[in-house]
């Protein structure tokens, strides 16, 4: 099963417009809080610089800063056709 996580922050406008499209998309995620140091670490060390970040899984490919919602929208396809199978 494929793992989405949000690494995100308060007052974000493009956190909350990644995080609504999931929900609106029925996409799982597990929230993260980016300004957590281990989190902050974790992306900076990834060469991410803006909020949010998002991982899908640990493939590079599959990760991604900001709100980019076709992007998202290929997630939701993979996982609908995983669950399917």
């Amino acid at each position: 099963m494929t793992t989405v996580r949000v690494y995100s922050k308060p007052n974000c406008t493009q956190c909350t417009m990644t995080k609504n499209l999931l929900d609106a998309l029925e996409v799982p995620y597990v929230l993260e809080d980016i300004l957590e140091p281990s989190n902050l670490a974790a992306v900076k060390e990834l060469g991410f610089l803006a909020a949010p970040v998002v991982a899908v899984g640990l493939s590079a490919d599959d990760m991604w800063s900001g709100f980019q919602p076709d992007r998202i929208k290929e997630i939701a396809k993979r996982i609908e056709q995983e669950n399917a199978a």
